[in-house]
């Protein structure tokens, strides 16, 4: 399902499951992540659901996902600082982790608009380096061909896109998500464009999700 106008990366609570139809496949990322073929392959037949509260505390804005996968997966939890402080986190997919999260602020390029991003990822080669960059600007998919880029609407405020970075503290690889909305098919949807990177090697995966609505 569609998701609502009033959507946007400061209003992220609901339920949104990921559509595999419309994402691309997860496996090689993971693959370059060391997780394991038997659980690769579980994750990639499950049907994903986040379960996400966005509210401020303090100041500072949280953000709460709990991921959960049909197929006796046991899903991830994810909790988030806006303000690019490191935080560690481990799980029984991606082990021990540092990560930091921040909204992003948007910049005409040409006719679109697109994050005006201070990328992290490194991939060491000019080439690989010059394409992360034109997939988070949304020009181009994972897999190279032409996209029509981000959906950003005015009321969506001056920070219409959210930045992640994180680099694993057992496995050497780093992971960049940039979050935002995207129209696909003529349908509005929430998606995160993420490259993970190791050794020189990246791999690139856009993940698209559909809205189903508030918590009961």
């Amino acid at each position: 399902m569609a998701a609502p106008k009033e959507a946007n990366v400061h209003n992220l609570s609901g339920r949104w499951t990921m559509d595999s139809s419309l994402s691309d496949s997860t496996d090689p990322t993971l693959q370059l992540q060391g997780i394991s073929w038997f659980t690769r392959k579980a994750i990639g037949l499950a049907t994903i659901t986040l379960h996400i509260k966005e509210y401020t505390e303090e100041d500072i804005v949280h953000i709460d996902i709990a991921q959960t996968l049909t197929g006796g997966i046991s899903g991830t939890t994810e909790k988030r600082e806006l303000g690019w402080n490191v935080r560690e986190h481990t799980d029984h997919i991606f082990g021990s982790v540092k990560g930091q999260t921040r909204f992003v602020s948007s910049k005409k390029d040409g006719s679109k608009t697109v994050p005006d991003l201070e990328i992290q990822t490194k991939v060491g080669k000019e080439e690989e380096d010059a394409g992360v960059a034109k997939f988070f600007n949304g020009d181009v998919l994972a897999d190279g061909s032409a996209s029509d880029g981000w959906v950003v609407d005015e009321s969506e405020g001056s920070e219409p896109f959210l930045q992640s970075w994180v680099e694993s503290v057992d496995n050497g690889w780093t992971a960049e998500q940039v979050w935002g909305f995207e129209v696909i098919n003529g349908a509005r949807y929430y998606t995160r464009r993420i490259v993970v990177a190791k050794n020189g090697v990246c791999s690139k995966v856009r993940l698209v999700y559909g809205y189903l609505g508030q918590e009961e």
